[in-house]
């Protein structure tokens, strides 16, 4: 049976907002942006191809610890992956409050929002 993890330190710059980032082994992901970067098939193992940006699409909040949801930009490979302290919690609320908002206005997700809350033909009070 081979390991499913394999623990791997580096260092790197986010593809997205060019945070210098500290790698202690387990850090997958920016903790400014959250954003990361397609790099395995296995978590460490560096295996995967694609190397696309997985932004962050939904936030989980388990028992112990939260989890956070990326999706590759590229193909669409979706992973689970735990937060950090040091991770941004603005960051991490933004990300929930779009993931929520995507599940309770699908249409205004897919059409880029702006129309929540408002009749259709009528304009903005003010």
């Amino acid at each position: 049976m081979s390991r499913r993890f394999t623990r791997t330190t580096e260092d790197f710059d986010c593809l997205v907002c060019g945070t210098a980032v500290r790698g202690d082994g387990y850090t997958n992901h920016c903790p400014a942006c959250l954003c990361s970067r397609h790099v395995d098939v296995h978590p460490g193992d560096r295996a995967a191809a694609c190397g696309g940006v997985m932004r962050p699409v939904a936030v989980e909040a388990r028992t112990h610890d939260v989890m956070l949801t990326h999706a590759c930009e590229r193909c669409g490979h979706r992973r689970r992956n735990r937060t950090a302290p040091a991770d941004d919690r603005d960051a991490l609320l933004a990300v929930a409050a779009a993931a929520a908002q995507a599940a309770v206005f699908p249409d205004a997700a897919r059409s880029g929002g702006g129309s929540v809350g408002r009749r259709p033909g009528r304009e903005a009070a003010g």
